[in-house]
């Protein structure tokens, strides 16, 4: 396998309730580092941040909450009901958390031998940050459990879900863009399985570049 630069980039990603973040955990249980876009994603929005103005300013007041935080659930509903706002939205966040991605990883493998970073990207081809990737895995799951898990999960209304997986790219488009597949439509332990197996082949083939 052929890496791009002194550490393998994987990029990880699936539909909303498809379980890769269970697949991510997975991934730093095993020994690699792993870097959450979601993470970066949040902190760019806390008062003072990168983001902050920015997006209050694109949005109003009315998703600033009285102790001056954003208001996730509202802008969320802003956003997965127009998709303009969504557009604005991906506008503004997503050059910060891809550059601050790559910035965390290459300070932390500037004087590592080689390893493996995975990235946990939600929109990782919606937002192009799959061609700088030299492999990318998607953990597909039907929609009827992924919608189940959401609503479960975040206490959402099958609509609202429905409406944040329409903003996503189709599941069969992603899967048809994905080296890899890892299927989560049985138990938990079924999924972890393969992605101990996808990982011991990404190590054996990094170890050969």
């Amino acid at each position: 396998m052929t890496r791009q630069g002194k550490y393998l980039k994987i990029g990880l990603t699936g539909g909303i309730g498809s379980g890769k973040s269970t697949a991510a955990q997975r991934f730093t249980e095993l020994g690699a580092h792993v870097y959450h876009a979601d993470e970066v994603s949040r902190s760019a929005l806390e008062p003072g941040a990168v983001c902050y103005d920015r997006v209050v300013s694109e949005f109003g007041q009315e998703i600033v909450l009285p102790d001056g935080t954003i208001d996730r659930r509202r802008l969320g509903e802003i956003v997965f009901a127009n998709e303009d706002k969504l557009f604005a939205l991906n506008e503004i966040i997503h050059p910060y958390v891809i550059g601050e991605l790559f910035s965390r990883a290459e300070q932390d493998f500037s004087q590592a031998p080689y390893k493996i970073a995975v990235f946990e990207v939600p929109l990782l081809f919606e937002s192009g940050m799959n061609a700088r990737m030299d492999r990318n895995i998607i953990v597909s799951s039907t929609e009827e459990n992924r919608i189940r898990r959401v609503m479960e999960r975040d206490n959402l209304p099958r609509e609202q879900v429905i409406a944040r997986m329409r903003a996503q790219m189709p599941e069969n488009e992603k899967r048809l863009l994905a080296d890899d597949v890892l299927e989560n439509n049985g138990s938990q332990e079924e999924l972890l399985e393969q992605v101990d197996m996808l990982y011991s082949t990404l190590n054996v083939g990094g170890a050969h570049d």
